[in-house]
């Protein structure tokens, strides 16, 4: 770990809010996986409809979620210096954009799965394994959003 830690300029009471909130949606994303398979697998509409909302809650989390990291990556300069802090955006990007996606194939009707749902849903937790690995390197590796006294 760096010497001295990076603090996080979107906090609340010393705490960083993105490492709050991004478990919400990553549950959410992760979660749609299952939905998707118990649909496949039943083809029980309640599955396609929790599919709805789970791709919905979790694509407008991780949206609200990235921003307060933004704020960290462009306002933090020690941040910015961080390749990984760099490559952990852009991999989120790429997996907000795809879960978005994912979304906005089912919106109009939940009902209509096909086997892509069930496939970018697949890929997209594919990405936020490796996106939260970046993220947790970020924290115990450099120290980001971390005080030297706890």
């Amino acid at each position: 770990m760096s010497k001295e830690p990076i603090i996080s300029r979107m906090s609340v009471a010393g705490h960083p809010i993105h490492p709050m909130v991004i478990h919400f949606p990553v549950a959410f994303l992760l979660g749609l996986v299952g939905a998707d398979l118990a649909y496949f697998f039943l083809a029980d509409p309640f599955w396609a409809r929790v599919g709805l909302w789970l791709a919905g809650l979790g694509s407008l989390g991780g949206w609200a979620a990235a921003l307060a990291g933004l704020v960290d990556l462009v306002f933090v300069p020690r941040i910015r210096q961080l390749v990984i802090a760099w490559s952990h955006a852009l991999m989120a990007v790429m997996t907000l954009s795809l879960a978005s996606f994912n979304w906005l194939l089912r919106f109009n009707d939940a009902n209509a799965f096909n086997p892509w749902g069930l496939y970018i849903s697949l890929l997209t937790a594919a990405l936020i394994t490796i996106t939260s690995v970046l993220g947790g390197q970020m924290v115990y590796g450099h120290g980001v959003g971390v005080h030297a006294d706890s």
